[in-house]
């Protein structure tokens, strides 16, 4: 009995170590709101929502940095991101990071994009 009761309370154990660090690494992915942020700090101009559902997200955003289009989706998790790179076409050359992903020619937006915490 004591062995039964000391498993059942190491897999409950488990189960919210797991939980509690997958919701640490999910906290951690910069959200639409951050990248506008950074890219509205670095003289982007916000030019209203992007077309995100063509693309089936969530949210999304076009803003202009240096008179070049940014454009950002973000979606419910980095898997359904991912799902919709895959499945459709327009997609698959975005660049992606977690939940988001973004269409730019800009090097500076997308050095942002790379860099953003």
């Amino acid at each position: 009995m004591k062995k039964v009761l000391t498993l059942f309370l190491l897999i409950i154990s488990l189960t919210i170590v797991s939980a509690c660090s997958s919701a640490k690494e999910e906290a951690a992915t910069p959200t639409l709101d951050d990248y506008v942020k950074a890219y509205t700090d670095a003289g982007a101009v916000e030019r209203g929502k992007s077309q995100f559902e063509n693309g089936k997200a969530s949210n999304g955003k076009v803003l202009y940095l240096n008179n070049s289009p940014v454009q950002i989706l973000e979606y419910d998790s980095a898997e359904d991101a991912q799902k919709a790179k895959e499945e459709i076409f327009f997609l698959k050359d975005w660049s992606s990071r977690g939940k988001i992903l973004l269409k730019t020619n800009n090097k500076e937006a997308q050095k942002i994009f790379d860099e953003l915490k």
